[in-house]
Formats: C-alpha cells, structure tokens, sequence
C-alpha cells in the first residue's frame, strides 16, 4: 500500500542525455594503402615531368628567325653545322619561318657562379632568350657620344624596297645605290653586263640588301679617310653619304654616317661573362692613368679598352695633378676561364683598384684600402662618364662607398631620376636596383662590366 506523504512529492523530470553518434577511428593504413599511394604519386610526378619543357628549350641557346634568315647563315653566326641545328630542331629540310625559334646551341652545364655575379641577380623578370635575341645591342645608349652605334636593329623599310629595282626616268646608278644604301660596286658586282654610266628606263637591277647603317663620330686623330678604310668603303661613297663633311679638314666629334657589311670592330665577345669567349680581343693600351699589373691578362673588346680609356682621359682633363689607379684583370687574349674567376671570360669585366687620397708611384692599392680614403671626386668623375655614356651594364662596389658617391654626385646636379637608375644607394644593398650595386668582396676594387656591343651578336649580357 503507498504511503499518503508520497502523493503530494512531483515527479522530478528526466534530463535528456543526446546520444552521440559511434566514432569510428581509421585503421592505420596497410601495406597494400601505401603501395597504392606511392604508385599514384609516381604517376603525378611523371605527368607533370611529361609537361615541364626539356633541358633544350629551357637552357639551350636559342634565335628568332628573322626576314632574310636561311639555316646556313644562322649556323654561321652561331658557330655550329646545319645538321645540328636540323637535330636540336627536329627539322626534316632546309625551310623555316620568319619568327620562329630555333635551337642553335646545345644545353649549357651548370656551373658554380663566380662571387662577381655575370647576371644582373634579383632585378625585374628576366626576358626570355628570344626576347633579349631580338633586342638591339647597342655600343653606347646615346648616339651622341657613341663609338660606333648601330643606327637600327632592321634595316629601315623604304617606298622602294625589294630586292630588285626598275630604274625611272632621271635615275642615274649612283641614285639607285644611294637609295638602296648599297654602293655603286656591289651594285655592278650583282648584275653582270652592268655599265655605270648606261642604264636605261624600264632596265630592272639586283639591288640586294640594303647594308646595316653605322653612325659614329670622329674622335681625336680620326680622319674620314681613315674611316671608310676600317668599315671598308670607298672615300667617294663616304662622301655621297656623308655631303657636309669635309674629308681634309674634319673636327674630332664630327657624326659620320656609313653603309657598311663590315663588323663595326674586329673583337668580339661570345656567350655570357661566365661561359664566353674573346675572339680578336685587344689588349688594354698604356695610360698615364693606370698601370697595368699583367699585360697578358688584359684583353677585351675593341669597345670595352676604348671605354676604359675615354674614361681615364676625362679624369686627366678634369684634375691636373694626375692619381694613378690598378688595372687587374679583364680577360685572357682568347677569352674563357681566367684563374682566380668565374667571369672574366668575353673581355667585358675589368677590376680596377678605387683611387684614394694617398697612392704610391705604383698605384693605388687594392690592399689596406679603407674607405674613409676615398677620392670621391675623381672616381665619381671616372664612373660618370661610363654611366652618361650608356656603356656600362654593371658596377660592383661595396656599399659603404655608395653614400659617399650618391651625395658627391648630388651635389655635382646630378637629378634625381639619374641617381635612382645609376646607384643602389639608399635603397638597402639587397635591392636590385642601379647600375651601381653592392657585392661582397668589393671593398678594395670596383669590378666594371660594359655591355655587349652592338655587332656582337653572339655576346649574351
């Protein structure tokens, strides 16, 4: 029987509990798993190896097919046989296209990069190797102060371009040649039966290619004559060219145009600082501004020891007492491996010792060198003409004389545009800015790097 006091006690809820759903573990994977597994990681990689491109394409020197181009005249220019440009290219005959790509080197080794870098290392996006093949290289970016500058990178295109010519009523063969930037012997030498003084209207003629225009100017010792015999030319097409020179009495400075096939200088620097080579170099000539420590390690280009030099004759006639500076190393006679480099090897570097307060008869020295003896006005005066004159690709000095430089070069007028694009200063020497640049190993030597001429085609920068 229930006790009465219970019937007045409430039922006291039950709390719901929510269930929760069983939690089931992966079991550790077995050894059949992990076959699988590594079996359908294989496969990815060697898909994505399937589509990366081979070491040809990415590392293998390559050209542009340009207008004119023919398989024979592009394995000249890159030093190799038809038949191998035909292997690298997967070619079956002779015929190619105006734009395409073409292999013409085999792929380059890897090799340990000298502590002076023959790259401009961390600037903006490299080109790609067609791209920096199509570029102009040019012996100086201002024509004004050139040595010898291509004027153009194709010839320029004219009303009356072609490869052949119907002469007009008026025309005389010397109007035809200077139209066609030929000269009145090749013209003659193209079309057997030819007589310069006979032609007639209607009468067609083999014009050829035009010829590559060079302008440069006359520098001090230069004649006109003297000219047209190293671009290979006669006086008398010189003179058509050229109609308010006077080829006796010419003043150095004085701009001289020429149509010439003619290399614009013997050298030339082949492949890039670190893999190159010197063909034709010219030894670095003596200066009252320097002293050379070995004559046989001093061969460059023709433009690269002409630079060099322009440079110490502009020191000179600013300063009249004269400091006398180090010139090390530029490049063997041939090019290629330099002991104690990894660059050095297309004649375009140079270490030159900094000039300094006190030197002795033999030279500012590169040891002991500290950098509170910087002669800050003649070295920024020996950098400034490289820099004005658009002939340098690199500069390699530490960064603690950079201050020093920027604010001389300041105070001089420099702009300050001019001083962003010359000098890494003060933007931190780990930014990739300025043809001047900070690298270690360079606080008793700068170490100068020109750019590649404009008719060597092969050089890479």
């Amino acid at each position: 029987m229930p006790n009465p006091s219970d019937q007045n006690i409430k039922p006291t809820p039950r709390r719901h509990i929510p269930r929760f759903s069983r939690v089931c573990w992966p079991k550790a994977p077995s050894s059949v798993h992990r076959i699988g597994m590594l079996r359908a990681l294989g496969i990815a990689l060697l898909c994505l190896a399937a589509l990366a491109p081979s070491r040809v394409e990415a590392d293998a020197p390559a050209v542009i097919v340009a207008q004119g181009d023919a398989l024979g005249l592009i394995a000249e220019r890159a030093g190799v046989s038809v038949e191998q440009i035909k292997e690298w290219n997967d070619l079956n005959d002779d015929l190619i296209r105006v734009g395409q790509r073409l292999v013409v080197g085999p792929p380059e080794e890897g090799e340990e990069i000298d502590w002076t870098p023959p790259f401009d290392y961390g600037a903006a996006e490299p080109q790609s190797k067609a791209a920096a093949h199509q570029a102009p290289r040019v012996a100086a970016r201002d024509p004004s102060t050139a040595v010898a500058v291509r004027a153009y990178d194709k010839p320029v295109e004219k009303k009356k371009q072609g490869r052949t010519y119907r002469v007009q009523s008026g025309d005389t063969l010397t109007d035809i040649a200077l139209e066609h930037d030929t000269s009145i012997s090749e013209l003659l030498a193209s079309n057997p039966g030819l007589e310069a003084d006979r032609i007639y209207p209607g009468q067609t003629i083999d014009v050829g290619t035009p010829r590559p225009e060079v302008v440069f100017r006359l520098e001090r010792g230069d004649t006109v004559l003297a000219a047209a015999d190293r671009y290979e030319v006669s006086p008398r097409d010189l003179a058509r060219w050229n109609t308010t020179l006077n080829q006796r009495n010419t003043r150095a400075g004085a701009k001289v145009r020429i149509y010439t096939r003619a290399p614009v200088s013997p050298s030339e620097a082949v492949g890039p600082t670190n893999r190159g080579r010197l063909e034709n170099g010219v030894r670095l000539p003596p200066h009252r501004g320097y002293v050379i420590r070995t004559p046989a390690r001093t061969y460059g280009t023709e433009e690269t020891t002409r630079w060099i030099v322009g440079a110490f004759d502009a020191v000179d006639a600013k300063f009249k007492h004269t400091k006398v500076v180090r010139v090390h190393d530029i490049s063997d006679r041939n090019g290629g491996k330099l002991r104690d480099h990894k660059s050095h090897q297309n004649g375009r570097d140079a270490d030159i010792s900094y000039y300094q307060d006190e030197c002795s008869s033999r030279g500012c020295s590169f040891e002991g060198f500290r950098s509170s003896e910087l002669d800050v006005a003649r070295q920024w005066t020996l950098l400034e003409y490289w820099l004005r004159n658009g002939q340098v690709e690199m500069i390699f000095i530490d960064y603690r004389l950079q201050a020093k430089l920027y604010r001389y070069a300041k105070r001089r007028g420099a702009t300050k545009a001019q001083l962003d694009r010359w000098i890494q200063y003060p933007r931190g020497k780990y930014e990739p800015d300025g043809v001047i640049r900070h690298f270690r190993n360079h606080t008793d030597h700068l170490h100068v790097r020109f750019v590649c001429p404009y008719s060597d085609l092969r050089c890479r920068p």
